[in-house]
């Protein structure tokens, strides 16, 4: 039977029929169906062209079904039937394979926390089934094992992962409100001192001296500093561009290097003239050359933590990465009396806020150079008997 206008809903024909499960078109005879369930049936085409049916026990109930299943059409909200049926596991391989806007690092990250934590846990949900409940239980298993921050990412990843759902109709709604995650405790940053730094160089393996030192002096991000090549240094000018990072090792071994971490992070940097002399030392490079490689090559993120881990060994306290240059470099310019904004160019920052959100500590206090600023300027006349 074919789907007629039912009715008119601000002056839009609904289409859909309203079918007597039994009694036929005559009103009169029985169907075979007479007796058993809801009476009244309401037809209706998905926006795909499927047909959907509904049982119903009054016909009025059912015509005002198909009013709202075509208002959800016109506005956009119609899910038709099977949405939500895919799993979370399934529906976040859909979703990853869309983040072709991540940088590589970034995707790799983010397979990462699928592998490891969000599949493992909620995987296997049907995504129609999913409540707050499944997800908070979700970040408690997290928590035992994972850092709040990391917590939080893995997290940030499945909300966008929900939020997807809700965009292609696979939900009507995410089910992350009112979910509460660990809080994330961020200790003030103890910057490495000088001496410390000359005992790391001291300890480390011969292949990664220069990179410390370099590192120590520059205050490159890691995977800037093992992603410089040749061509990006100019030792007659002492300046050092940051446009590239170390991304992967590439499926024909060669190294990947990608774009930075944000607008903020394609800098200039100036070096001086005991860094420029320790890199005239290494001779005529090949322009694309990375500029510190390990004794197997290019410097990976797990090469470089092994070298790092293999020092903290005969030297403790160190912490835990070739992050702890930059915040040592950090410190050594704010002991200079260099400005946030000045600190935040060099390193990269978005801004100044950033750095002082990360190294305001570290300024020293202005109380007592406020206080000299202003006290004693203003003297009192001599007294006089009126």
């Amino acid at each position: 039977m074919p789907l007629t206008p039912l009715g008119v809903e601000n002056g839009v024909p609904v289409v859909g029929r309203v079918q007597d499960r039994w009694l036929k078109r005559d009103r009169k005879t029985r169907t075979s169906e007479y007796g058993v369930g809801l009476r009244w049936l309401a037809v209706w085409e998905e926006p795909g062209g499927q047909e959907r049916k509904k049982s119903f026990a009054t016909k009025d109930a059912a015509a005002d079904h198909l009013l709202g299943v075509q208002s959800e059409i016109r506005n956009g909200t119609y899910h038709p039937k099977g949405s939500g049926a895919v799993t979370v596991g399934e529906w976040a391989e859909v979703w990853y394979t869309a983040q072709v806007h991540q940088r590589d690092s970034s995707n790799e990250t983010i397979r990462r926390r699928l592998d490891r934590n969000i599949i493992p846990t909620l995987g296997a949900v049907p995504l129609a089934e999913l409540s707050r409940a499944d997800i908070q239980a979700a970040i408690a298993v997290w928590s035992r094992t994972l850092a709040p921050s990391t917590v939080k990412t893995t997290y940030v990843y499945l909300a966008g992962i929900l939020k997807q759902a809700v965009i292609d109709k696979q939900l009507k709604s995410s089910p992350t409100a009112g979910v509460n995650l660990p809080k994330v405790e961020r200790a003030p940053i103890r910057p490495l001192s000088v001496p410390v730094v000359q005992e790391l160089v001291n300890v480390m393996g011969v292949a990664y001296r220069e990179a410390v030192v370099f590192g120590a002096a520059t205050g490159l991000r890691p995977s800037e500093l093992f992603g410089l090549t040749w061509d990006r240094v100019d030792l007659g000018k002492g300046i050092v561009i940051v446009d590239r990072q170390l991304v992967k090792r590439g499926r024909d071994g060669v190294p990947v290097l990608g774009p930075l971490k944000t607008d903020a992070s394609y800098r200039s940097v100036k070096i001086g003239s005991a860094t420029i002399l320790m890199l005239k030392g290494r001779g005529v490079q090949p322009a694309d050359a990375l500029v510190f490689q390990g004794r197997r090559g290019a410097c990976y993120r797990n090469t470089r933590a092994m070298a790092w881990q293999a020092a903290r060994k005969a030297l403790l306290g160190i912490g835990d990465g070739w992050h702890q240059l930059r915040h040592h470099h950090a410190s050594l310019l704010i002991a200079a009396g260099l400005s946030p904004v000045a600190v935040a160019h060099r390193l990269g920052h978005k801004d100044a806020t950033e750095t002082l959100q990360t190294y305001g500590h570290l300024w020293p206090d202005d109380d007592d150079r406020m206080a000299a600023a202003s006290d004693g300027l203003l003297i009192l006349p001599d007294s006089e008997t009126p």
